[in-house]
């Protein structure tokens, strides 16, 4: 079966020198009336256009073939708008694709694209529904997400920051399905990514290069999900500014923490448990959990730590079905030991997600285990097992 197609694209700085942030100020914008309830939920976007060079006037050779991608767009697909200025990377969730001038055919757009774009002919517009940060700032780590992706257009090799931007937007896919938007309802509490990233921009550029020079190391950091980075370079922030901080309240950071092992397990247990149950009659691939069936063969939603937990545990075949696909010392430490330590986690979760207050004493220890503070940490020792399990 063929992979879903995604689209990549580079924004100008000779046209404005702040244009993601300017893309920014507009979704948050609306974002922020949604929530006051002056707008609809449904309001809540930002054209983005891929603006037509002035020294060509016939179509893009690969037109139609970009305009196609609307159809999966239309079926309810989740599809990616990357963008990149070779520093930073962010991927959009697109709503529509059109080639239709937006501003000079429909009324009432203007106010959902930023102005530097008014004016400029443009060979594509996209409806933006949310805009999520990956990299920020740092080259290397662009080049290195950038590889996971495949130029369709050209020979399917991995997207090449220099030498293999040709044909904008470029048309790609990825070798394992991967969702950017999906699960955030049970991550952001009902927020955007872009609202998220909005909160924790301050220090996060510096934070996440001293964990992935100084404590995760490049390999690692990289192979890491984007969310669990995002989350651990939030919390770890806030985590190092406060910690000789008397009376404050780690509850954030301790959330912060919990959601980035929930991400990083996630991306481990479910496609090890799908790839284990492949073949398998229906009745063998479900189970019970929270009232429901679930078919651990087919794609899972994001489950929080007391959901992993439980089904480690309490859930017939799942131990059985990780050690017969992980490696043999992958399989019985997230079977036997990591249960225990993901108990802990959640002892100081919980009481953090639901206005209880946690101290720097009360976190200190288990942010110790979790990165590997003086020890094996256990997000990286799960991203290893994740590697190995070719889930990298």
């Amino acid at each position: 079966m063929e992979q879903p197609r995604h689209l990549l694209t580079v924004w100008n700085p000779s046209y404005t020198d702040d244009a993601m942030d300017a893309h920014l100020r507009i979704l948050l914008g609306w974002a922020e009336k949604a929530r006051a309830g002056k707008e609809d939920e449904d309001d809540v976007y930002v054209w983005w256009a891929k603006l037509r060079s002035k020294n060509r006037t016939g179509p893009l050779p690969h037109s139609e073939e970009v305009l196609a991608i609307s159809e999966q767009v239309k079926e309810g697909m989740e599809t990616h708008l990357y963008l990149t200025d070779y520093r930073s990377l962010y991927v959009g969730h697109i709503g529509e694709i059109t080639e239709e001038d937006v501003p000079g055919e429909t009324s009432g757009e203007w106010e959902h694209m930023p102005e530097y774009i008014r004016g400029h002919p443009s060979d594509f517009w996209f409806r933006l529904w949310d805009i999520r940060r990956i990299i920020s700032d740092d080259t290397p780590a662009t080049i290195d997400e950038l590889k996971k992706l495949r130029n369709a257009r050209y020979h399917d090799r991995p997207v090449s920051l220099y030498g293999g931007i040709v044909e904008l937007p470029l048309i790609v896919y990825q070798e394992t399905s991967r969702s950017w938007f999906s699960g955030g309802e049970a991550l952001l509490d009902g927020q955007l990514w872009a609202e998220r990233d909005a909160e924790h921009r301050a220090g996060a550029d510096r934070m996440a290069r001293e964990l992935r020079e100084n404590l995760f190391g490049r390999d690692i950091w990289a192979a890491m999900e984007p969310g669990t980075r995002s989350f651990l370079t939030s919390a770890e922030t806030v985590f190092r500014e406060r910690k000789d901080e008397p009376g404050f309240d780690f509850s954030g950071p301790a959330v912060g923490y919990a959601k980035a092992v929930e991400t990083e397990l996630n991306a481990l247990i479910f496609p090890a448990l799908k790839k284990a149950m492949k073949g398998k009659p229906q009745h063998d691939r479900e189970v019970l959990l929270e009232g429901r069936q679930l078919d651990l063969g087919g794609e899972v939603s994001h489950k929080s730590i007391g959901t992993l937990l439980h089904l480690l545990e309490n859930t017939d075949g799942v131990g059985k079905a990780l050690r017969a696909t992980l490696s043999s010392a992958d399989g019985k430490w997230v079977t036997g030991v990591l249960p225990r330590q993901l108990g802990k986690l959640r002892e100081i979760r919980n009481p953090a997600a639901h206005s209880g207050s946690v101290d720097a004493g009360d976190l200190s220890s288990i942010r110790e285990e979790l990165l590997g503070v003086g020890q094996e940490g256990v997000i990286p020792r799960v991203v290893r097992a994740r590697l190995r399990a070719g889930g990298g």
